[in-house]
């Protein structure tokens, strides 16, 4: 391998095998997908890979995937190495856990890891993270009242010594699981794609001609954390604050103080003050809070390089313990969505005024809205989806905001065509909602009308079906950013009932369920917008005119 005097790669050299890392956790991504059980995995990407040296520091991850799940990979893998200390480790070992605090928040994630072997020594490890139909304990719900009522608590164990599965692990898990043949169909997909990861990390040792991958490691980790320090150094020094109020199941609310502090060449995120842990089951673990609260960080920074550790290293994010933000165990942690993705947004209010150009104003899209639901197919099958629809993102510096499109979770919306095929529903309506976008000089994103009926008859679900919701936004909508306009709150209605998320709820043949969820807070002073983007927005029915001339002041011109 060319070097330079100092012993560093090749610029050029260095470039390839860094796209070749980032290509590496694209297939494993790829692979994970392809051979998965679950719709929650295959078709709206509710997962995270990774790739780490042997000094478990992170190389690369999948960037199509959910923060939530990728981000926790590092903490994830260290508390393995606790466990199971490298030395200890031999070819063939792969290792599965699911706690909350080490990972990415509730058991329903469940994390396969291998370490990575090449000519007897270990040069890396390869983790894949994935969210689970079902882990055990109570279906999908807010109500837990502690860790120990959801589900089953996998520690750091063997799932496979030297190449032979664990029967004991695997027949712990078939029977503490509902939906087993799914659940272990996933598992068996996650390590299937952590052996491609590895055997693509040795080929490329082998190309590299080097014992271990440390030298391409040290070089990617070193200028990337150079670079993420440059462009911190570009912003406004000083402490920026904002306090939101978020609603919650039962109609409470809690606040949530965020200090983003900006030094000469790093960024601290502080948490304290925000409301303590609560009840129902939205606690947040620090590596959640951690994973999404960095996530946001990172698309301001807008840096031109992949995630790794070098990325990370100049960031900090700190949340007292026994907040929300850094629940103490064994708080019940199930839907932690409702909190934690608020977490991006929040940064940008805080620093909105030091970063205009690179913020954007908060999104419908947060929290996550979607549906569990679990029961019986006339042809006997059971069903245990998560279907998943999404609001619109808030309006960025100089454009609107992207209708119905996930943010921060990055997951997709789930396509009608799969969930009616999987359930016996109908979407009975999946349309642009209008005047839901947070109005300004540019306006956010819309969000959707989506109302699904459970079918009767014989096509209809045998016996009644459990069912759980995510959503929010109720109370307090999407805030508009540096003058611009709140979108409208979020609505659900089951049964012609009006309801908010996170209990669980018996539905029926013919029960409808109807979802209006939020689109994006407006950017910039309404009244500064231009005629002819308010013209387009009335010609193309995303806005009524009432709704123009309140937040515009559009009056027609003379003779239209």
């Amino acid at each position: 391998m060319n070097t330079t005097p100092a012993h560093k790669i090749d610029p050029i050299l260095l470039e390839m095998y860094w796209r070749r890392l980032v290509s590496i956790v694209g297939e494993l991504g790829s692979t994970l997908r392809r051979t998965s059980f679950s719709t929650v995995v295959r078709d709206i990407g509710d997962y995270g890979c990774a790739v780490f040296d042997a000094r478990a520091r992170l190389l690369a991850q999948t960037p199509d995937s959910t923060p939530g799940l990728c981000g926790p990979l590092g903490s994830m893998l260290r508390a393995f190495l606790v466990a199971h200390p490298p030395a200890t480790l031999v070819e063939g070992d792969v290792l599965i856990g699911n706690d909350p605090w080490a990972g990415s928040g509730h058991h329903n994630d469940v994390s396969i890891m291998l370490p990575i072997f090449h000519r007897a020594r270990l040069i890396g490890f390869v983790i894949t993270c994935c969210h689970h139909v079902d882990i055990g304990g109570r279906r999908a719900t807010t109500e837990s009242r502690d860790n120990y009522e959801e589900g089953l608590r996998i520690p750091m164990l063997k799932f496979y010594r030297a190449g032979e599965v664990n029967a004991d692990v695997m027949a712990f898990i078939q029977a503490n699981v509902r939906s087993s043949e799914t659940v272990v169909g996933d598992l068996g997909a996650q390590v299937s794609a952590c052996h491609v990861g590895s055997e693509r990390m040795r080929e490329l040792c082998s190309e590299l001609g080097t014992a271990d991958l440390q030298g391409l490691a040290d070089e990617i980790v070193a200028r990337s954390e150079e670079v993420t320090r440059a462009e911190i150094r570009k912003l406004r020094k000083g402490t920026f604050r904002h306090e939101a109020l978020v609603d919650i199941v039962g109609g409470d609310t809690l606040t949530i103080r965020t200090a983003v502090t900006v030094e000469d060449d790093r960024i601290v995120v502080d948490f304290s003050g925000s409301s303590p842990q609560v009840a129902p089951a939205i606690n947040c673990t620090l590596t959640y809070t951690s994973a999404y609260t960095v996530f946001g960080v990172l698309c301001m920074l807008d840096l031109p390089v992949a995630v790794n550790e070098g990325t990370l290293a100049p960031i900090q994010v700190v949340a007292e313990e026994g907040s929300v933000l850094n629940c103490r165990f064994p708080a019940p942690v199930f839907g932690r969505t409702a909190i934690g993705n608020f977490l991006p947004d929040l940064v940008y209010q805080a620093i909105a005024p030091a970063a205009p150009e690179r913020v954007c104003a908060g999104a419908g899209a947060t929290p996550m809205w979607g549906q569990y639901m679990f029961g019986k197919r006339s042809d006997g099958e059971n069903f245990a989806p998560f279907n998943v629809a999404s609001g619109g993102l808030g309006a960025r510096a100089a454009k609107d905001g992207v209708s119905c499109l996930a943010f921060p979770y990055n997951v997709g919306n789930t396509p009608a065509e799969v969930i009616e095929s999987e359930v016996p529903v109908i979407v009975e309506e999946r349309s642009l909602w209008e005047d839901s976008a947070g109005p300004g000089k540019y306006r956010g994103g819309l969000g959707q009308r989506y109302v699904l009926k459970m079918l009767e008859g014989d096509l209809g679900p045998v016996g009644d079906v459990l069912a759980s919701f995510r959503g929010g936004r109720f109370i307090h909508p999407p805030e508009g950013v540096l003058g611009g306009g709140h979108a409208p709150r979020g609505f659900l209605s089951i049964r012609g009932e009006s309801q908010d998320a996170g209990r669980q709820v018996v539905l029926r043949a013919g029960d409808r369920i109807v979802s209006h969820i939020p689109g994006g807070g407006g950017y910039g002073d309404p009244r500064e917008r231009s005629r002819e983007a308010v013209a387009r927005d009335l010609r193309d029915g995303l806005i009524t005119l009432d709704h123009a001339r309140t937040h515009y002041g559009w009056e027609p011109a003379a003779g239209s």
